[in-house]
């Protein structure tokens, strides 16, 4: 049984609950029965959880991983593009270059310059867009582990709880309409990224090398 001593136990559950499903304080509030600002304040420990509204919390913190439940264990994160990672070694090219002048330094320099600001600009968006991405497929990883738990006992219950897996879905397919369009649109950025940080590593290699020696 559920008592108001038992409820600052949960302040920090909301928090878990929601990192874990991948859930917004406003997808958490509507289960819970409550605002987005409310669940906020009892994140935070301003407010103390409903006495009421804690049986939803505590069927939703059962789903967790051990030792806090007995549910499944979230998916490895995949990494992000860091746009500050140093660059790799230029590719070799497999043959000498032809002649034997210096390359001016000066058109080289002007390049390698437009080609980091480039690579800062475009790997920030494949960073943003790499996250996005993250937390889209989190989120549809934790609908299935929402979908496949057990239905509460009582049939109000049960069926707010369908209401709510519902209402994920339709927010889920809203912010998720065209997952092949926007892989096809983050590889293509990759494949730029990628470029640009070959080339630049290659134009550091030949910046190394002073003109008047």
């Amino acid at each position: 049984m559920t008592t108001t001593a038992s409820i600052p136990l949960l302040l920090s559950t909301t928090a878990v609950v929601r990192a874990h499903f991948g859930l917004s304080l406003r997808q958490l509030g509507r289960y819970l029965g409550v605002s987005a600002g409310f669940v906020s304040h009892v994140e935070t420990g301003r407010k103390g959880l409903p006495p009421a509204l804690a049986p939803r919390l505590l069927g939703l913190s059962h789903l967790l991983p051990p030792p806090l439940g007995q549910g499944a264990a979230t998916p490895p994160e995949p990494v992000i593009y860091a746009p500050l990672q140093p660059l790799p070694p230029p590719e070799a090219l497999g043959t000498a270059p032809i002649g034997t002048a210096l390359p001016a330094p000066e058109p080289l320099h002007r390049r390698l310059r437009d080609c980091r600001l480039r690579l800062l600009e475009q790997g920030q968006r494949l960073a943003q867009q790499q996250a996005r991405a993250a937390a889209l497929a989190h989120r549809h990883w934790g609908l299935v582990q929402l979908q496949a738990a057990p239905t509460p006992a009582e049939p109000k219950e049960a069926a707010h709880y369908a209401r709510w897996l519902g209402e994920l879905a339709t927010d889920l397919a809203n912010d998720d309409s065209d997952p092949a369009g926007a892989a096809a649109a983050r590889h293509l950025l990759a494949a730029r990224v990628a470029g640009l940080r070959a080339e630049a590593a290659w134009l550091e290699a030949l910046g190394a090398v002073d003109p008047k020696s």
